[in-house]
């Protein structure tokens, strides 16, 4: 993965804990943003009537710095992908009805009538009898005085998807803060358009599993399009 790569998934961290954060119910990531630009307009007024000075400039650049890496990291969803060929050993087995994988999930996770974007969160990963996919990822709110992730959105969180509603998936690798790992991207239909799932993990072994089944189930001329490394010799 490329050094800018890798400096944006630094980024996207701490951006995606803003994101995810409420002060007093109001999103964090929101006021931060709109203190970078009102930073930046005052940096520029003060420049534009009293001339330039290094303190001014650097204000101007480090507000207009960090507003810009706010919305790079939101318009990256959090994280960074690119798709890449997996090696499958050969014994590799496909995912049996109600075996469940230990996942990391990034995607649009529902409980009741709420919808919420996780990255990374842990997630039980399994197929159930009638061939349906479930994720399901345990929230656990760290919140200090109405400081953090809400209290109410503690608990399990889930997506639910059929093989025929998958759209386009793809192996690769996915980096996040400081890691980067193996990862599978699946692009499935819902009733509110196409949305993204990224799964990854650090032992590729429950990954293979999960990308054979996938395989498996996916109309063959879309399977040829996976980026899948031969095994070595």
């Amino acid at each position: 993965m490329s050094l800018t790569s890798r400096l944006l998934a630094l980024i996207c961290a701490p951006a995606y804990a803003l994101r995810r954060s409420r002060i007093a119910d109001l999103p964090a990531w929101g006021g931060v943003l709109l203190l970078c630009l009102l930073g930046t307009g005052w940096s520029a007024f003060r420049i534009w009537q009293g001339g330039c000075t290094a303190q001014r400039v650097l204000s101007l650049v480090i507000c207009l710095s960090v507003a810009s890496l706010l919305l790079i990291a939101h318009a990256q969803r959090y994280l960074v992908y690119r798709p890449k060929g997996l090696v499958l050993p050969e014994d590799t087995s496909e995912l049996v009805a109600d075996e469940k994988l230990r996942l990391r999930g990034s995607g649009f996770f529902a409980v009741s009538d709420m919808v919420r974007y996780l990255v990374e969160i842990p997630v039980f990963v399994w197929c159930t009898q009638l061939g349906e996919y479930v994720l399901a990822a345990q929230v656990r709110p760290l919140n200090f005085l109405g400081v953090g992730v809400p209290l109410g959105e503690g608990g399990w969180w889930y997506i639910f998807f059929k093989p025929e509603q998958v759209l386009d998936w793809s192996s690769g690798e996915l980096a996040f803060g400081l890691g980067w790992r193996p990862a599978v991207q699946i692009i499935y239909r819902t009733e509110q358009g196409p949305q993204t799932l990224h799964l990854s993990c650090e032992d590729a072994g429950p990954l293979a599993i999960l990308i054979k089944t996938l395989r498996a189930q996916t109309d063959p001329s879309q399977a040829q399009r996976i980026a899948v490394a031969p095994r070595a010799p």
